[in-house]
Order: structure tokens, then C-alpha cells, then sequence
């Protein structure tokens, strides 16, 4: 069983098998074919439990098909950054984040991820969703380039091949394990593609809470500063006074603090056309003053 859906189905089915021995016990207290049936009832329970965990622990948190999810300390730090295009990434980069596993401390390591490549990340994420970690599954190259990237042409053909190898050489490090946010990645010239998510990535949303994110308002974010601080709002229950300096340290920028607060302001008044945080925000006195907006 390689899908949510045929493990659901068999718990489905285990489900009627159990009410059906159930009820054959009530038929016959007492009776020499008693101990049996209610034993078919135990083994039936048993093994609906173990499909249970299986889902745990084999797929990614649920969420559907307009939906992107992430481990929250994915969204509270420089993990996808937002530094400015103009500037070479770094090819080699290592940082903690904000999250423990197995009461021990978490890191990245690999090349520097910006927020193009936190849309591909996603977006396998979201594709995988149903799928056991760690099965090779195959997508379109020119579905995906279309539906994040806006076109599919050979530019963004390769484009979209390099975010996904650099997602291979990326490592959540932990004291017992490394995850690569893509595990195993196919291109060959024609046809489908396709990619394996690590067993263990399952593992970093019990380390630290999933978000869930609405996946139209992202997608139709340009990656940069304003699609990071979106991904930092859903990512918290409420909103209190931040410093500036905070922000621009955990989204990665190494623009000067002015220029910083200038494109944070462009950033926040974006986020409140969206509906994302409320419209009464404020940038003053090195820190910005915020509420998400309420959901109805």
C-alpha cells in the first residue's frame, strides 16, 4: 500500500470485518467459537492501530490540494531567505533552527535556499502528499513549471531542475539522522520526471508544528521578502511588536537596517491588501506593530 487512499480503504474494510465479528460474538456468549471470534475481533483492532501509525509515520501531515505545508521553523528562519537576487548565493551554509528533535538541537546544512526555492519545496510537498515517503513518484516537468513558475519553456525547464538539486544537497541535520529535502531527483530529456521524498522528513513535522498555508496567495507572491514575512505570519498564533532588526535577521537579508525598513513597508502594506494581517500596522520606533487578520 503505497497511498493514503488504500491504507484508508483497508481500514475501511477492517473496520466492517471487526463489526461483523463483533456482532458474532453477541450471537454466541458462551459458546466454544466465543473465545475465537472475540480473538478475530482483537487481531482486527490491532491491525486497524498499525495502519494508524503507518499513517503517521509514512506520509507527510495531511492537507489538500490548495494547500502548502512546512515545518514551522522552515518559516521562522533564514532556512529559505530573502536576500536579493543581485547577490551570489553562497554555495555552503550552516545555521541551527528554531526547533529541537529528541531534546537536541537542529541544523541546516547545504547550499543557500531562497524563497524560489521554498516554492519547489512546497509545491513536491503538496504533490507527495498522498504518497508513502520515500516511493518514487513522477510528475509533468511542464505541469509544475506552469502552474509555479507561469510558463514552461526551456529557461524554466532548468530552472526548475537546479532548484530541485539544490534541495537534494539540502540537510535538516539532527543528532540522529540527515534528511534531504529531496531525496532522490530523475530528469531524463523526455518524458516525466520524478522525485523521492526521505523516510525520516516525516520526522521534522513531530520536531516542530506544520503550517498550512493557502496556496494561491503564496504562488501569486513575488519570492522575496514580502512571501517570507507571509509564511512568518501563518506561521504564528498572534502578532506582538517585533524589532526590525529581528526580521532582518531571521528572513537572511544583509541590507542595511534603512533600506531593510523601506522594503518591509512595501512588504507589510502588500500583506494587508491581501487580507493576510490587519490594515492598522506600523513601522516606528525600530519595530513593527501587527495583527493577523481575523479569519471568518
Amino acid at each position: 500500500m503505497l497511498t493514503r487512499r488504500e491504507i484508508l480503504s483497508h481500514k475501511r474494510f477492517l473496520q466492517q470485518e471487526r463489526q461483523e465479528a463483533y456482532r458474532r460474538t453477541k450471537r454466541k456468549p458462551g459458546s466454544p467459537q466465543y473465545d475465537d471470534q472475540f480473538k478475530e475481533v482483537r487481531v482486527l483492532a490491532e491491525e486497524a492501530e498499525q495502519l494508524e501509525i503507518r499513517l503517521t509515520q509514512e506520509f507527510v501531515p495531511q492537507h489538500n490540494a490548495e494547500q502548502f505545508l512546512s515545518p514551522r521553523s522552515f518559516f521562522t528562519s533564514p532556512l529559505f531567505c530573502a536576500r536579493n537576487k543581485s547577490i551570489a548565493r553562497l554555495s555552503q551554509t550552516e545555521f541551527e533552527l528554531p526547533a529541537r528533535f529528541e531534546n537536541a538541537s537542529i541544523r541546516y546544512s547545504g547550499p543557500e535556499l531562497r524563497q524560489s526555492d521554498a516554492r519547489v519545496f512546497l509545491s513536491l510537498l503538496n504533490m507527495l502528499r498522498d504518497v508513502r515517503v520515500g516511493t518514487c513518484a513522477t510528475f509533468s516537468p511542464e505541469l509544475l513549471c506552469i502552474a509555479i513558475l507561469g510558463r514552461y519553456d526551456g529557461n524554466t525547464r532548468v530552472a526548475l531542475k537546479l532548484h530541485i538539486q539544490r534541495l537534494q544537497k539540502a540537510l535538516i541535520v539532527t543528532a540522529r539522522f540527515s534528511v534531504q529535502l529531496c531525496q532522490e531527483f530523475h530528469y531524463p530529456p523526455r518524458g516525466g520526471w520524478s522525485v523521492v521524498l526521505h523516510p525520516h522528513i516525516v520526522e521534522l513535522f513531530r520536531a516542530t508544528n506544520p503550517v498550512w498555508l493557502h496556496m494561491k496567495t503564496r504562488l501569486d507572491l513575488p519570492d522575496g521578502l514580502t512571501s517570507w514575512l507571509y509564511t512568518y505570519v501563518e506561521s504564528q498564533t498572534g502578532l506582538i511588536p517585533t524589532p526590525i532588526a529581528r526580521l532582518r535577521a531571521l528572513c537572511g537579508s544583509e541590507s542595511d537596517l534603512r533600506a531593510f525598513t523601506n522594503s518591509l513597508r512595501l512588504a507589510l502594506k502588500e500583506l494587508a491588501a491581501l487580507r493576510v494581517i490587519d490594515t492598522g500596522w506600523s513601522v516606528r520606533n525600530g519595530e513593527v506593530r501587527w495583527l493577523k487578520r481575523k479569519q471568518h
